[in-house]
């Protein structure tokens, strides 16, 4: 293969390199972004693709926080307030077990000690408010 405009031989990975499919008005975005910002088409796709790449990994890098409480006197009421306490221990035990990529933070008792609350954070990739 001859590239018409160089007259420079063309290979086949410098062919599949610069082909794309996209739907055609992904195609006339591409090109009103080039227009706008006076560059070459090829330019525009890759300036759009390193923004995309860049705010891929660096806006979803780092942890996001939460928290959540455990009411141990609603779910269990007729046992003592330590077992009640031990099985909200348990359970926090189980979602970091499940989950080594969560990383546990603190560990509080509210309202003597009939609520837990226990904050913790998760890759923010995984999470569902970032």
């Amino acid at each position: 293969m001859v590239d018409n405009k160089t007259g420079r031989a063309v290979t086949q990975d410098d062919w599949k390199r610069t082909q794309i499919r996209m739907p055609q008005d992904q195609y006339e975005s591409l090109m009103h972004y080039a227009e706008q910002n006076n560059l070459s088409l090829n330019t525009a796709m890759i300036e759009l693709m390193e923004l995309g790449l860049k705010s891929k990994f660096e806006g979803k890098s780092g942890r996001s926080i939460y928290f959540n409480d455990l009411n141990c006197i609603e779910d269990y009421p007729k046992e003592p307030l330590h077992e009640r306490t031990a099985r909200a221990e348990q359970m926090i035990s189980d979602l970091f077990y499940r989950n080594p990529q969560y990383q546990l933070i603190n560990i509080e008792t509210l309202n003597d000690g009939k609520k837990i609350r226990y904050w913790y954070s998760i890759p923010r990739s995984e999470s569902f408010r970032d």
